[in-house]
């Protein structure tokens, strides 16, 4: 759990350059970059590798904004991500990164409620542009 983090609140306002930002990610090499790309832009970066670990995280944890897998071990990123909006409505931005291109999925997760859809493989620079432009909705 994050320093100062109280259990069962997920949402901490974003005071500008610096986000705290979950990952939900399987892939290891996925996760390595979004921790990398993040963190060297100024973010400070949680991964969870999993449905499980995500909801485990958000109960715990402050966050300004999710980095979203669709096709994860344990569950559908896309049932997480319902969870999270009837948890959270529409105060926490939820960027899914999917390899997931077919336009139903895309559809489908921005029906749901995410605020981006960005396919893998991804440019990190045009990430970190979405992640921004998610932060200051």
């Amino acid at each position: 759990m994050r320093k100062g983090a109280t259990k069962g609140v997920a949402i901490r306002a974003w005071k500008g350059d610096m986000a705290a930002i979950l990952a939900i990610e399987d892939d290891w090499t996925v996760r390595t970059v979004l921790e990398h790309t993040l963190s060297s832009a100024g973010h400070d970066v949680d991964v969870a590798r999993g449905v499980s670990d995500g909801r485990r995280s958000l109960a715990d944890g402050h966050y300004d904004m999710v980095l979203l897998d669709l096709n994860l071990p344990d569950g559908n990123g896309l049932d997480l991500l319902r969870d999270i909006r009837r948890d959270h409505g529409a105060d926490l931005p939820v960027l899914v990164l999917s390899g997931m291109r077919q336009e139903e999925a895309v559809v489908r997760g921005l029906e749901l409620g995410a605020d981006d859809y960005v396919t893998k493989p991804f440019s990190p620079p045009e990430l970190l542009a979405r992640v921004r432009r998610c932060l200051g909705r």
